[in-house]
């Protein structure tokens, strides 16, 4: 029986840690290594946590605990990419809930599917106040020709929710051996999927094996900080995208214009007023002006600014 580790942040989850911890002691799978890892939180989560350490040790897993300081879900996840020690990966979030066969399907699956290096499944979109009325099916259906990358890229057709994927452990330690993602502020997802979307085919499991729980203090809820976070997101862009051993020079930099292509539309879009000009601004490309500070075993990427280049009509 393959070995599966889950990596779950938490921060201040007393709320709804039940819920998610209650769903892993119902999991049908018994190989697993749990990492939590507390984010300083400073509410019950640590608590509620031991409290159901026994019993997911009672079904033969292996718990690990971990608490720091807060440093943000980036770092929290970090700690646990170090350590893992499974031959798949699950990192979902530590308010969603995982179905029962959750698990053994996904590994039921990759075992059956070699030539994938990860797959997601499909899950029932739930609000906090209502756990067992769907409101929709999340799923991610591809074109006829996948290019996850490009999508991922795109922001388009993506299923992002964490609790959807799984990752053959060993094509993710073929992409990022450092085991480590840029701690910046969001992102994560992106930053687990996009190098390996760059270099391995995913498959999809049609069928829905977990609960993506919707708060209204979610980011996808949270509107009034959105240029906020796509500026964030753009600096996850980057460092991200930079760093792709799988890419050539030029290529990055194709791939980096086409994020912020998207980064611009969107904020376009965000903030779109009536127009009070007649002026047509042809945008032929940018170029993206960044800092890259080299210590012996580090690497700091900085984004300054993208200038474009203009003609205006």
């Amino acid at each position: 029986m393959k070995k599966v580790s889950i990596i779950s942040p938490c921060y201040n989850g007393a709320s709804y840690l039940p819920h998610f911890l209650q769903s892993l002691t119902e999991q049908t799978y018994t190989n697993v290594e749990f990492i939590f890892v507390n984010d300083g939180s400073t509410d019950n989560s640590e608590q509620l946590f031991l409290d159901y350490k026994p019993r997911l040790e009672q079904k033969g897993w292996s718990v690990i605990y971990i608490k720091q300081d807060n440093a943000g879900q980036a770092a929290a996840l970090n700690k646990g990419l170090k350590i893992f020690s499974g031959d798949y990966l699950l990192w979902p979030d530590s308010d969603d809930i995982l179905l029962p066969q959750h698990i053994e399907q996904k590994v039921s699956f990759m075992e059956a599917h070699p030539e994938y290096a990860l797959a997601f499944c499909q899950l029932e979109e739930v609000a906090e106040n209502d756990l067992d009325k769907p409101l929709h099916i999340i799923e991610r259906i591809p074109e006829k020709e996948d290019n996850l990358f490009s999508d991922l890229i795109h922001n388009r057709n993506i299923l992002w929710p964490p609790i959807g994927a799984i990752i053959r452990s060993s094509a993710f330690l073929d992409v990022l051996p450092q085991r480590e993602i840029y701690e910046g502020k969001g992102g994560q997802n992106f930053q687990m999927l996009l190098p390996l979307a760059s270099k391995y085919q995913a498959g999809y499991i049609k069928e829905v094996l977990g609960k993506y729980v919707v708060r209204e203090t979610s980011h996808s809820r949270v509107q009034n900080d959105f240029i906020r976070r796509q500026n964030d997101l753009l600096d996850i862009w980057t460092h991200t995208i930079l760093k792709l051993s799988t890419l050539n020079d030029s290529d990055k930099l194709r791939n980096l214009f086409d994020a912020y292509d998207y980064y611009e539309q969107t904020k376009r879009a965000a903030t779109a007023k009536p127009a009070s000009t007649t002026q047509t601004i042809w945008i032929f490309g940018c170029i993206p002006l960044f800092t890259i500070k080299k210590r012996k075993n580090t690497t700091k990427i900085k984004l300054l600014k993208f200038i474009p280049f203009i003609k205006i009509h």
